[in-house]
C-alpha cells in the first residue's frame, strides 16, 4: 500500500532545524530499504511530504515513530493510503503490484 504522509511542524523552524541532520538520516535510511520513494518540504513551508511503501497503516506507524520529529514531538503527521491501481511504466513495480502499467 501507498501512503501519502504530510508531516506539519509543530514547533518553531529553529527547534526544527535542530533535529533537521538526523531526520534526513532517517529518511536516508528509509529510502535505501525502499520504504520511502521521495520525501521533501513542502512548497509552502510548515512540513514536508513522504511517499511511503507499507504493508498497512500499523507498518507506516512503526516507521513514522523512529523519525526524531515525531518523537521529539516537534512534527505530527496524517497520511493517506492508496492500493494504486495505474502507474507510469517507470514506477517501481513491487510498490504497486495490483496495478495496469501504462
Amino acid at each position: 500500500m501507498i501512503f501519502s504522509v504530510v508531516l506539519t511542524y509543530l514547533r518553531p523552524i529553529e527547534e526544527v532545524n535542530q533535529h533537521l541532520d538526523t531526520h534526513k538520516a532517517w529518511l536516508a535510511d528509509n529510502l535505501r530499504q525502499g520504504r520511502i520513494l521521495l520525501a521533501g518540504p513542502l512548497a509552502a513551508g510548515g512540513g514536508g511530504l513522504v511517499l511511503a511503501a507499507c504493508a498497512d497503516e500499523a507498518e507506516l506507524a512503526v516507521m513514522m515513530a523512529q523519525d526524531c520529529f515525531i518523537a521529539q514531538g516537534v512534527a505530527r503527521y496524517t497520511a493517506h493510503a492508496c492500493e494504486p491501481a495505474l502507474a507510469a511504466a517507470a514506477f517501481p513495480a513491487q510498490w504497486a503490484p495490483s496495478a495496469r502499467f501504462i
